[in-house]
């Protein structure tokens, strides 16, 4: 690296030290172990020479082949992961080369001065939002030096400038820049040997005990499984604090990989390019997903054509706006649905938080070159041909057959798609307010009905409210997540609320506090759905009126009853587990009593629902008679020593359809509500 580049900071080398610490102990104890076996090999094999030497005859040959296998067993266990094939491939992948795309190479050639870094030995293109540094981690190749090779995928090209995709490139190269990258390959060796030795061994250690059916080979696996037992639950020991130490260490890398990108390039282009990753990242996924979803009717003929047109389509129904051709995410937008207060460092994470790395590039020191907003895709040549040539290869890989109507125009992508996945009414005329929250007006007073100054249409649905939904929402699961750490305040140390760090075990003095801010933004809510009410009460007709007070009625029951029925539910799924494990007769038995006693009052619930409830009214006649069936069954799942898999299938089929019914009755009907209020809406 130049003197010239952000050099690394305390906490990476803090924590690089910690990776190689914890890395170099794990392979210290690993080959110990392997010396163990070795021991084992030649311990077993003298005491195998000794008993042919005593008496040698087929018995005591056989013996003898047993023992000396046992260190072979154990020995061949600790280093079989090294045989086995490595599963990467670049099928998916183009490669290209400064021949046939001299401007993408001049850009990496441009990064590469800027870095003083090696050129990576191949660069790859993918279907991917992403762009990544990568090499093929055999196991020699931590002894033996690799050349690191590009990939850059075509869906970040798709949604980025030039001056964001050399921002990100260089953030890519602010890996080839780290030495440290070496560690990854030994961790990623320790993890292989951890999985294949911990997590993959079923088929190895049943192999091994069943032998070839002669009983001294099979008393010799037993054996064998036994030393492998405690060779397991040594590797497993220090499997976590390697994986720890690691993400930590990773989570750095990317920092200063941010920092060298800074440098070297322009911190607001790298940071729109950040905060327009997960739209791009939904565009791409979106429109694959469209096509896995019909179920063969349809093929695209370019995803990424898709992808800009569905880039365009979110944009619009989230009111981004649109610069070059591109949708610019604004901070606010990127943590709008997100109010939580409560921050847990996860230990396992690779890479830092996105509002976390976006404070960092600001404080980062740079060149600010100037930025550059045309078109990535426009450095690329054939860049059609290439987004249909990896089309057809994601298609392959993920194993959608080439069948069904190619779609290559993308007016006839976006129709089909808007059919497929309409905007919701309660997005379109309510500012997304009721996407988050439900119309629940419990009481329907005179001063309500009379209230002659009801605020604007502006203010009840503006942003102020949208984000108090959206802060309450945030509030609720911070509240969840503070009793969860309450009752197991071991699990983390500590925790960050509004900025300011507290010990696990003083949560509980949060929730008081934190309930009452609840508390009081459910109140602001429910007198705003009153004044929304009112709001469509007062520019009603005489016979509006009523019927609009009797869905808001009516909807608050529903809303009332539904906790009632889905606790329920949720109060008798668990006693139907022990059917899909194997357990012993008798225990089959008891779980099948404590059943079938649950099943009454579980089924009292929905005579309950069909009979007297809000939603009676609103069932289907098929549903209702559905649900009189099980009602009127009598059930018993197991008889003598088997299960009687018709009754058995018949529950679980049942549960879930009952779950379908109360949830479709009660969205469909709120979704009612929302259409009467449009339709008020407009006549006034």
């Amino acid at each position: 690296m130049t003197n010239n580049l952000p050099p690394v900071s305390n906490a990476y080398q803090y924590k690089l030290i910690s990776a190689i610490a914890s890395i170099s102990i794990f392979f210290i104890i690993y080959f110990l172990l392997i010396l163990v076996s070795l021991g084992l090999i030649f311990l077993l094999g003298y005491g195998a020479v000794k008993i042919i030497a005593l008496h040698a005859n087929y018995l005591t040959v056989v013996l003898a082949l047993g023992l000396f296998s046992i260190g072979l067993v154990v020995f061949y266990f600790l280093i079989k992961f090294i045989f086995i094939k490595n599963g990467y491939s670049t099928r998916h992948l183009i490669e290209v080369d400064r021949r046939n795309q001299p401007e993408l190479f001049a850009i990496i050639d441009e990064i590469v001065a800027e870095t003083a870094v090696k050129m990576p030995g191949k660069v790859f293109l993918s279907p991917d939002v992403n762009a990544s540094v990568s090499y093929n981690s055999l196991f020699w190749s931590m002894f033996l030096p690799v050349k690191k090779n590009l990939t850059i995928g075509v869906g970040l090209i798709n949604s980025t400038t030039v001056g964001e995709l050399k921002a990100v490139l260089a953030h890519e190269f602010g890996h080839f820049s780290q030495k440290s990258m070496k560690i990854g390959g030994y961790v990623n060796q320790a993890e292989k040997i951890i999985f294949d030795t911990v997590y993959n061994n079923r088929e190895y250690e049943q192999t091994i005990k069943n032998g070839s059916g002669y009983w001294a080979f099979q008393l010799s696996g037993m054996i064998s499984v036994g030393f492998i037992s405690v060779f397991q639950y040594i590797l497993k020991f220090f499997s976590d604090f390697i994986f720890k130490n690691n993400a930590s260490l990773r989570r750095e890398m990317e920092f200063h990989a941010d920092a060298v990108a800074t440098y070297v390039t322009n911190p607001k282009e790298q940071i729109s390019s950040l905060l327009r990753l997960d739209i791009s990242n939904a565009a791409f996924n979106s429109a694959f997903l469209f096509y896995t979803e019909s179920n063969g009717k349809y093929l695209p003929e370019n995803l990424f054509e898709n992808q800009s047109a569905l880039l365009k389509l979110f944009s619009e129904r989230n009111n981004h706006p649109y610069e070059n051709s591109l949708p610019i995410i604004e901070e606010a937008d990127f943590t709008r649905y997100n109010r939580t207060k409560i921050e847990i460092e996860d230990p396992w994470a690779s890479h830092p938080e996105t509002h976390k790395r976006i404070e960092m590039i600001r404080s980062n020191k740079t060149k600010n070159r100037p930025e550059n907003n045309e078109l990535a895709k426009t450095v690329i040549r054939g860049y059609d041909d290439i987004g249909k040539i990896l089309t057809n290869k994601f298609l392959t890989l993920n194993s959608v057959k080439n069948i069904g109507e190619a779609i290559s125009n993308n007016e006839r992508f976006i129709e089909l798609y808007s059919e497929k996945y309409p905007l919701q009414k309660a997005s379109l005329y309510f500012n997304s307010y009721y996407e988050y929250h439900n119309p629940v007006v419990e009481k329907i007073d005179e001063q309500l009905l009379l209230n002659s100054q009801p605020s604007t249409y502006e203010t009840l649905f503006g942003d102020e409210m949208l984000s108090l939904i959206h802060e309450k929402n945030a509030a609720e699961s911070d509240l969840l997540t503070l009793h969860q750490i309450a009752a197991h305040p071991k699990a983390v140390k500590t925790f960050k609320y509004k900025g300011t760090l507290y010990q696990s075990k003083n949560a509980g003095n949060l929730i008081p506090v934190l309930t009452k801010e609840l508390d009081s933004l459910r109140d602001r809510l429910k007198e705003n759905d009153r004044q929304i009410f009112s709001y469509y009460y007062a520019i009603a007709d005489d016979a509006e009126k009523e019927i609009l007070k009797k869905k808001y009625l009516t909807f608050a029951s529903l809303n009332h009853e539904y906790d009632t029925f889905e606790n329920a539910l949720s109060l008798f799924i668990p006693n139907l587990q022990f059917m899909m494990v194997t357990l012993p007769i008798e225990e089959i038995r008891k779980h099948r009593y404590t059943l079938l006693r649950c099943e009454k009052p579980f089924k009292d619930s929905v005579k309950q629902f069909v009979e007297a409830s809000a939603y009676k009214d609103l069932i289907t006649i098929e549903n209702k008679e559905l649900l009189k069936n099980f009602i009127q069954s009598e059930y018993i799942y197991f008889n003598n020593d088997r299960y009687i898999q018709k009754e058995v299938d018949a529950i679980f089929a049942f549960v879930n359809e009952y779950r379908m019914i109360l949830n479709n009755i009660y969205t469909d009907y709120k979704e009612k509500l929302i259409d009467f209020q449009v339709k008020i809406k407009r006549a006034g």
